[in-house]
């Protein structure tokens, strides 16, 4: 036996000292002082994995003070989403509220598959908590005072939207075809169709198709409105046509997509869906956030007459990860879930775990948002979010300012999309297409630089952008709307950015545009009649890939 001396490995009073440690880290990691003062320090994951991997500790550190040095570490090359300077996505995550209830969570360490010998008070926060967001939305929402049992829920947490859609789609599909849970799809006469706009969609629902046994055939596609919206013309069409031999069993609306934002019109597709008895559901996994705003609100009308609705408040509620829900309008539909159905109609049972598809053991998140809403009430989440949007305005009004940039489509809330193009290389574009230059090599320009200028800022560590692909549907940049280019997008989650922030942001575009506006006007020019592709790309660009940055997941 080695005479190592082993460090006290369960809590007692000695490990005061190091949990306070680890509250300090946190604390200098969002002050900016682990990262120098950047939004992320840029390495390689073969950098990382240098750095950060090593065999299986046999003996473990000598003191409490290693342990935090290889914390530490691992902090200082993380990304801080709570940088007003980091505009890839909303996920800031710095509720103070938030954060505490995150750490008593973790001490508590409550297990909300059952009320007894489990979670006793966590189980009726996130029932409070259910009941709550069901207000938001608009659903009957019975106050817990009454509650009947847990069949009079009508929600769940979940880990994010992706599960959110998984669990609405399941839910979908038991209503439709109730037989399914006991004899499967093979008992099914139609095969189930999920109705859904291309283009504007989140890769849950094919994953959803996947895992579910339903295969991506299952997935009807409707063509999208230029401004990146559900069409309900295009869905109104395959509705009243859908293809021999299949029943659609969901209708997806959005509220809020993951590349620009934008929201359809819910009330049109509820009646639509009305008219023709088909489950509606509203991933609102972005736009929840405005339904606490009364006078944001409004592009969200019609939401309450949905089936289902995915909110993640990790999305722009400012708590951290992991925290979504999906709420039914009517309870009783996920109730049909229940492994237990005799219990479901029992008010003395709060056993969350009877009735969360997919999950089995799980953690005490709802306490988060949970506090969130006591520390500041919808009324100050009305405030903090009606902050952010104004906050949204002032930074698209100073991209525009840049002037290098070309939006595409347009955007509802707080994200905005658009590829780098200064005025020298537009023209130059304008003038090369009308010379009939094959457009696959013009728009490969615009997205190789795009790229570069998005990586570029992004290494450099003063500010982030989020990068994917996404097609110019309103043709925008005029090489047609059928296409895609790598595009960049800014996302503000920060209720405020300060003057001198949005300056120094400025200022890092200024200098990137200012380094390749020459080198993109000389690629383009060398694709004029006489040059040859010399210095451009080859003949036949590939796609840009559709899954570079977060948005594009």
């Amino acid at each position: 036996m080695s005479d190592h001396h082993t460090r006290p490995a369960l809590l007692d009073a000695d490990h005061a000292s190091l949990l306070h440690q680890a509250v300090d880290l946190g604390l200098d990691f969002a002050s900016g002082r682990l990262r120098e003062n950047l939004v992320l320090r840029h390495a390689t994951p073969a950098e990382l994995i240098k750095r950060l991997a090593g065999p299986l500790p046999q003996r473990g550190v000598e003191t409490d003070q290693e342990l935090v040095d290889l914390l530490t570490e691992v902090a200082s090359w993380s990304v801080a989403q709570a940088d007003p300077r980091y505009l890839a996505f909303p996920d800031t995550g710095n509720s103070a509220a938030g954060l505490a209830a995150e750490i008593l969570a973790a001490f508590l360490n409550q297990n909300l598959i059952a009320f007894d010998r489990s979670a006793p008070a966590a189980s009726v926060i996130e029932a409070q908590l259910i009941v709550w967001l069901r207000e938001v939305i608009g659903f009957d929402a019975p106050p817990l005072t009454d509650y009947q049992g847990l069949r009079s829920l009508g929600g769940m947490w979940t880990s994010g939207g992706n599960m959110s859609n998984h669990t609405a789609l399941t839910v979908a599909l038991a209503h439709a075809f109730p037989q399914v849970r006991q004899s499967g799809l093979r008992s099914l006469p139609e095969r189930p169709l999920i109705l859904l706009a291309s283009g504007v969609e989140h890769f849950s629902y094919l994953s959803a198709a996947q895992s579910l046994g339903l295969g991506e055939e299952s997935l009807l596609w409707a063509p999208p409105r230029s401004d990146f919206t559900s069409d309900p013309d295009a869905l109104a069409a395959l509705l009243e046509n859908p293809p021999d031999g299949s029943r659609i069993v969901m209708l997806v609306g959005v509220a809020g997509n993951c590349r620009t934002t934008g929201i359809d019109d819910l009330e049109a597709l509820a009646d639509l869906c009305e008219r023709h008895g088909i489950w509606f559901h509203v991933d609102a996994c972005h736009g929840g956030s405005l339904l606490f705003s009364p006078r944001l609100r409004q592009p969200l009308a019609g939401i309450e007459r949905a089936d289902s609705v995915a909110l993640d408040p990790h999305k722009g509620l400012f708590v951290t990860y992991p925290s979504s829900y999906v709420l039914f309008r009517d309870p009783a539909t996920l109730g049909r879930l229940a492994r237990y159905p005799e219990r479901a109609d029992d008010p003395d049972c709060l056993d969350l775990g009877l009735i969360t598809p997919f999950y089995g053991s799980r953690g005490f998140e709802s306490l988060k948002l949970w506090a969130l809403l006591q520390h500041q009430g919808a009324e100050g989440i009305a405030r903090l979010v009606e902050s952010r949007h104004a906050t949204y305005l002032r930074m698209t009004a100073m991209l525009e300012r840049v002037g290098c940039f070309q939006a595409l489509g347009t955007s509802d809330f707080y994200r905005h999309a658009f590829v780098f193009l200064p005025p020298p290389a537009a023209q130059f574009l304008t003038e090369l297409r009308d010379h009939e230059v094959a457009t696959p090599l013009l728009r490969a320009v615009v997205s190789r630089f795009t790229g570069e200028f998005s990586e570029r800022l992004y290494r450099n560590g003063l500010a982030a952008f989020d990068h994917f692909a996404l097609m110019d549907l309103a043709d925008r940049i005029g090489l047609g709307p059928n296409n895609k280019y790598e595009v960049m997008g800014m996302c503000v989650g920060h209720p405020n950015i300060d003057a001198a922030t949005e300056a120094a942001i400025e200022s890092e575009l200024r200098h990137l545009a200012a380094e390749l506006a020459a080198p993109m006007l000389d690629a383009l020019r060398s694709l004029a009649p006489g040059h040859g592709p010399t210095a451009g790309p080859p003949d036949e660009p590939a796609a840009p890939d559709g899954q570079l940055g977060p948005a594009g997941w």
